[in-house]
């Protein structure tokens, strides 16, 4: 703003601030912070000055309230950002955006001038000069960017890339307001600060040749590679725009850089732009979907993986699991006799159905159990319990181990019919004298086993499974 202070008129930066918060937030250093003017090139070959604040003064605002000022040299313009507001003088504000894209390239790649339109005052010239075949560009004054930042530069501008600097982030500023200019709304226009960076990184706007149907070729190509990912060569493009939009020194009129479409070709651009919206709109809802929910989706996908690894374990563990299939009834009440001695209780479910069995199951399961528990606390690798069988082939040999299993297992068949079959078992079933249930055989000091002889009436059904038919136990009556 211009205020006038000693009787003359000054460039003042209002910080907002009363003199005792200017002074807790230490922001006297914004003083020495300076700012810079290119001057056009015809008035001093592209001569670059600095602009140095002289002094603070307190002054009071529109609503009486005193307010700190930093102040110094005047320098008399609009604001670029403003400019792009007069949307009925686009010539105007054209030949701005030149001269500030001009001013950029003069200060090179290295400067540290951010790309902010906020910041720059674009110096006022006359008109009818400006127009000229070979008229200089109007000066252009960067803001010290500490007092843009404080006094300016809103939290977010709709112009500015939150990733690019130098050269690139200049291209990408300078095509957002040759957007704006020409389409009459930013390319990038959401108000939360977030969503409009992220707008930006990932490129999410209407295409040029959509939202200015007719502009120039050339022009909507640089415009189109500045703002979208991965962002064109900066100094290029920058070179390149004003090569097309000012050649030969002078701005070409805003209006000659778009045709009129006829009406069919406006008609099908318009059907493409509706359907590009659709497809852009469920992109982008799909991908920042995704990237809100990368914890939920990976605990998703790990706990699909685990449940489709534990299936498959279930899956292969059941089809390595004993079955009776291709067996003769004989040969199942064999099997299941002999599981006994081995303990080997999956083998005896797999010969019997309808809960045949239990009380045989539970005891060979509780052995099993029993054996597995002494094996640990007597740190023994091999099994404390031997197989009946095996003993009596050793001719009832001495052991430590306890003896338990069937021996002298005789089957006969009583009946059997194409889906049904009844067969006799008799057997001993030698038990370990611990086991008993003798008290002055379980008190004896041997491992000799108790032999219990046995008669079953053993009934077998022929179901179907996954495996095919197959001869199950369904009753055993003792």
């Amino acid at each position: 703003m211009i205020i006038e202070t000693d009787g003359r008129r000054v460039l003042g930066f209002d910080t907002g601030l009363d003199s005792r918060a200017f002074a807790q937030a230490k922001l006297a250093q914004l003083i020495t912070e300076p700012g810079l003017i290119v001057r056009p090139a015809e008035a001093g070959a592209g001569r670059i000055e600095l602009w140095k604040a002289s002094g603070v003064l307190e002054r009071s605002d529109s609503g009486g309230k005193p307010t700190m000022v930093v102040w110094g040299p005047l320098f008399e313009g609009g604001r670029l950002d403003l400019l792009l507001n007069e949307s009925k003088e686009q010539d105007k504000v054209l030949a701005a955006i030149c001269a500030w894209i001009q001013a950029m390239l003069a200060l090179g790649e290295g400067t540290a001038v951010p790309p902010w339109p906020g910041a720059a005052i674009i110096a006022q010239e006359d008109a009818a000069a400006s127009a000229a075949v070979g008229a200089p560009s109007p000066a252009v004054f960067f803001a010290p960017p500490g007092l843009a930042r404080r006094c300016i530069i809103a939290a977010a501008e709709s112009c500015v890339h939150p990733g690019l600097d130098g050269m690139n982030g200049a291209a990408f500023t300078a095509a957002a307001m040759l957007y704006r200019l020409f389409a009459g709304t930013p390319p990038f226009s959401m108000t939360d600060e977030s969503l409009l960076h992220q707008d930006m990184r990932e490129g999410n706007f209407l295409p040029v040749r959509f939202a200015v149907p007719g502009l120039d070729p050339r022009l909507n190509a640089l415009i189109q590679e500045a703002l979208e990912p991965p962002h064109g060569n900066g100094e290029r493009l920058l070179n390149e725009i004003l090569a097309l939009v000012r050649p030969d020194g002078q701005t070409v009129p805003a209006a000659s850089l778009v045709q009129p479409l006829a009406e069919e070709n406006r008609a099908l651009l318009e059907k493409e732009k509706i359907l590009f919206q659709k497809r852009k709109n469920a992109s982008v809802r799909t991908r920042r979907f995704v990237m809100r929910n990368t914890a939920v989706l990976a605990g998703c996908f790990a706990a699909l993986v685990a449940a489709v690894l534990i299936t498959a374990s279930i899956v292969q563990n059941r089809s390595r699991l004993p079955s009776t299939a291709g067996m003769e009834p004989a040969q199942v009440i064999e099997s299941y006799y002999n599981a006994f001695g081995e303990l080997d209780h999956q083998m005896m479910e797999a010969c019997v159905t309808n809960g045949a069995g239990k009380d045989d199951i539970n005891s060979v399961i509780n052995l099993f159990v029993i054996n597995k528990t002494r094996q640990v606390y007597e740190n023994k690798f091999t099994s404390l319990i031997i197989s009946a069988r095996e003993w009596r082939q050793g001719a009832e040999m001495d052991t430590d181990a306890q003896v338990f299993g069937v021996t002298d297992l005789q089957i006969s068949i009583n009946k059997e019919q194409a889906e049904e079959a009844e067969y006799r078992a008799d057997y001993i079933l030698w038990v370990p004298v611990q086991l008993s249930g003798d008290p002055e055989m379980e008190s004896a000091e041997t491992n000799l086993p108790r032999p219990y002889h046995r008669t079953d009436i053993i009934t077998l059904v022929r179901k179907k499974d996954k495996r095919g038919y197959s001869w199950r136990i369904a009753a055993i009556q003792r």
